[in-house]
């Protein structure tokens, strides 16, 4: 938001997630006193760095990082850690067509992904199927937050929307009355997902960043106006 008003445009807040503890206390206590059990530990989202860390006085020095995205490094960083894994793209796709994560690296490693309740599990899957052992730490929940929906008079004076993931997506278009109001407004998604989730929603115009960080929404936005 301030990226966007430092460049001359006025940005509105409309957070459609909060988050909120997992139910599953006693069993990620146990993960967690138990780090010292796992090769590579993997950090979903900045979401899942803070939640974890949190709760841990200090990682495991041997415990490989792995991080997807720009932001869960610089969240790692913050706590004081540095990621030795980091992928070219911010998905899990990129993830997994890193060196680190080919058959012959990761055959017998066992695996810690932290994560939200009901994340992907494409990522879990494909390096169970490599020879990798996976466990999920589901340190936080997703909930769509119980707002005002956006008043058609709102909508009417935004010149286009920008969301960083999927689930966002899916909850601003449910948390909208005016739907047909929503879908001619120009948004920004953060990929190829999206992308499609969006013209699924019957979005007419879809402007596709590059990936999720602040540079390429921005890079965006700025490609859209300039047209």
């Amino acid at each position: 938001m301030q990226r966007i008003k430092d460049a001359g445009g006025t940005a509105h807040s409309y957070p459609v997630i909060r988050i909120t503890q997992a139910d599953n206390s006693s069993t990620l206590n146990y993960i967690i006193n138990n780090l010292s059990g796992f090769d590579i530990a993997i950090f979903i989202s900045p979401t899942s760095v803070q939640q974890t860390l949190d709760k841990i006085i200090s990682l495991p020095g041997k415990l490989t990082l792995a991080v997807i995205g720009k932001s869960t490094e610089a969240m790692l960083k913050k706590y004081g850690y540095t990621a030795q894994i980091i992928p070219d793209e911010f998905n899990s796709e990129s993830l997994l067509e890193h060196p680190c994560f080919h058959h012959a690296n990761i055959t017998n490693k066992s695996i810690i992904i932290f994560r939200g309740v009901g994340g992907r599990d494409l990522l879990g899957n494909e390096l169970t199927q490599r020879g990798a052992q996976i466990t999920y730490a589901e340190t936080y929940r997703r909930e769509k937050n119980p707002l005002p929906s956006l008043t058609t008079e709102e909508l009417s004076n935004l010149d286009a929307l920008t969301v960083t993931s999927n689930e966002g997506l899916q909850n601003l278009f449910d948390l909208t009355d005016n739907r047909t109001k929503l879908i001619e407004l120009p948004i920004i998604v953060p990929g190829k997902r999206a992308q499609q989730l969006a013209e699924k929603l019957g979005f007419n115009k879809i402007i596709p960043a590059t990936n999720a960080t602040d540079d390429a929404c921005l890079q965006a936005l700025a490609n859209h106006f300039n047209d």
